[in-house]
Formats: C-alpha cells, sequence, structure tokens
C-alpha cells in the first residue's frame, strides 16, 4: 500500500537562490537526478522479481505518466528485461460520451474506455498470444490498427499499461498481486511566498494548460473551464489507486516552478485578454453545446488567481529542461 511520501515544499526565496548563472545547472541536474535514480532502483527490483509480468502506472492527469513509463522502460531494458508499452489512451471507447449537468463531456472515467477489449488483449498477452495493439485519434474519435503495433511477450517480457485507471481492479485485478508491480505517480508540493502560492492541484493544471495548448489546440480558458470534470473523476478513484500502488513516485521537480508557471501564465494572460475583449473562443471541450463554456464566471476567477501566482515566480527559458525530462511532456 502506497501513500503519499516526501512533499516538495519550495520558497521563492530557495527558488531565486539557485537561479544564478552558476547555480541553475547544477540545481536541475541535482533535480533530475533524484528523480532518474529513483526510477532506475524501481526498475532493478523489478526486473530482479522472476513473478513480476506487468507494470501498472497510474496517477492523475498531468503527472508524467507517459513520460515516466517510457523512462521506466529504458530503465528496465538496461536491467535485462525487454518491455512493451500500452497505453490506455489507445482503448478509448468509439460510442458517444456521457457529460455533466452543465455541458462538459467525461473523458475521465473508465467508463469511457473499452475495457473488455483491454482484458481482451491483456489475456491473450499473458497467455503468450500476438496482440496487434490500437492506436486512438483523438483528432476524429477513431480506432486504427498499425501493421507496426503487434507484439507478444517472451519468457521474460514484461508489459507496462500506463494510464489514470492502470490501478483499477478491472484492469490490474487480473492478475494476482505477486505478477504485477503498481506504481502511482502524482507532483506532491507547496510553492511558498509567505504563504502558499501554488499548491499540487495548480502544478497540475499549470502543467496540462502548457500542453494541452501547444498539443490539443485548446486555451488557457478551455482548461481551466474543464478541469471541474477532471477532479470529480480524480476523487473518486485516486484514494483507492493510491493504496493498491506499490510506491508512489512525486513527480515534482522544483524548478519546473519557473519554467512551467511562465509558459502557462502567458496562455492564460491570452485568455484573459480575449475575455475582456469580447474575443474568447469556444471552449474546444463544449463545441456544438448550447453554451460556450460550463461556467465561465468561475474559470475568469480561477484563471485571475492563477496568472496573480504565476507573475509573482521568476522565468527561465525552457532550454534548460533537458531531453530526457518528465517536464517535456508540457514545455
Amino acid at each position: 500500500m502506497a501513500q503519499l511520501t516526501n512533499m516538495r515544499i519550495i520558497s521563492l526565496e530557495e527558488l531565486e537562490e539557485n537561479l544564478g548563472v552558476n547555480k541553475l545547472p547544477d540545481f536541475v541536474e541535482s533535480c533530475e537526478h533524484e528523480f532518474i535514480s529513483r526510477t532506475e532502483q524501481i526498475a532493478v527490483r523489478i526486473a530482479a522479481d522472476h513473478r513480476i509480468k506487468a507494470v501498472f502506472v497510474s496517477g492523475p492527469t498531468s503527472s508524467g505518466k507517459t513520460t515516466f513509463s517510457n523512462r521506466l522502460a529504458v530503465a528496465l531494458t538496461k536491467a535485462g528485461c525487454r518491455t512493451h508499452l500500452v497505453s490506455m489512451d489507445d482503448y478509448y471507447q468509439l460510442r458517444e460520451i456521457s457529460f455533466d449537468e452543465q455541458g462538459r463531456p467525461d473523458f475521465e472515467s473508465i467508463d469511457t474506455l473499452d475495457i473488455d477489449l483491454m482484458l481482451e488483449h491483456l489475456s491473450d498477452l499473458f497467455a503468450g498470444k500476438p496482440v496487434r495493439l490500437p492506436e486512438f485519434s483523438f483528432v476524429d474519435r477513431s480506432r486504427r490498427w498499425p501493421e507496426d503495433r503487434l507484439i507478444q511477450l517472451g519468457e521474460r517480457d514484461l508489459i507496462i499499461v500506463e494510464g489514470l485507471h492502470g490501478l483499477s481492479p478491472k484492469i490490474s485485478g487480473q492478475l494476482n498481486h505477486d505478477q504485477y508491480h503498481g506504481i502511482f505517480i502524482m507532483p506532491w508540493c507547496s510553492f511558498l511566498d509567505g504563504r502558499q502560492l501554488l499548491g499540487s492541484r495548480d502544478v497540475r493544471v499549470l502543467r496540462r494548460i502548457s500542453r494541452d495548448v501547444m498539443h490539443r489546440g485548446s486555451t488557457a480558458m478551455s482548461t481551466i473551464d474543464y478541469w471541474p470534470m477532471i477532479e470529480r473523476t480524480e476523487q473518486a478513484f485516486v484514494p483507492e489507486y493510491l493504496a493498491r500502488a506499490d510506491e508512489y513516485i512525486n513527480s515534482c521537480l522544483p524548478y519546473e516552478f519557473c519554467v512551467v508557471a511562465p509558459l502557462a501564465a502567458k496562455e492564460i494572460s491570452l485568455s484573459l485578454e480575449q475575455f475582456e475583449a469580447g474575443r474568447l473562443p469556444d471552449s474546444i471541450y463544449l463545441k456544438g453545446h448550447i453554451n460556450r463554456y460550463a461556467d465561465l464566471e468561475a474559470a475568469v476567477a480561477d484563471a485571475r488567481s492563477l496568472l496573480s501566482a504565476c507573475e509573482r515566480i521568476p522565468q527561465v527559458d525552457r532550454s534548460i529542461v533537458p531531453a530526457l525530462s518528465i517536464l517535456n511532456e508540457f514545455v
């Protein structure tokens, strides 16, 4: 049973002390080294236990599950295990999705996944059968079957299953617990300037804003307005999935505040300017809905609060983020 441990508490003063020309590279390296070392230690333990057939990586949105899973796969390969990655995002249902009372679509709950298909594939893989993995397109919500996604587990091969619901008993419960290793990943931190400016929830919102603008054609206001749907789902599963995990990984890297926060702040500022000028684009999540936003008043208030906090944080160029950093999902 995993528990939240080693909360990162970072003060503005501490951050500023590490931003000098000579100190910054060492600060970044120390933050990254701790995370990479933890990943490699986990890989060594997993590789040493020949009973383990799968690793399930779970955690709330914007925790770094995808990048961590890729890094873990590399570390497991170095430790002598051939690995295959399975993303739960590729098992989204093709049927119509549900909406909350304010029109937000539900892309978060486990019911949005084709669990039957995933279980069929996992069962076949554990039985040594070849399986062609699907690929889901979020652009047109269609499923494809690429020729190069045919996999088959060898005697000492492992699969890494990553996704919000990786540790649901409906998924990992297919195996005895001694046959899998469960990892729960989430940033757990507090950024202070006399008082808390940003908490763990805020860090994930800022990460998601930055990522969604770059990779999903979203706006900051769209992401903020959609966040209540994310929170409702997470409140239902985070405690259970954390309890089912063998270990918890804190994915907060202290230096990220001066990289991710300014990037997200730029997008938040743009959305607020568009709102005040009456030119705010419709939410990408409510396309075709009678309302342009689920709760625009609340989203604007949240945006202003986040921007106020971010504006107190010094900015560092994203080029300081190493190529293998988990932060590359968000910058």
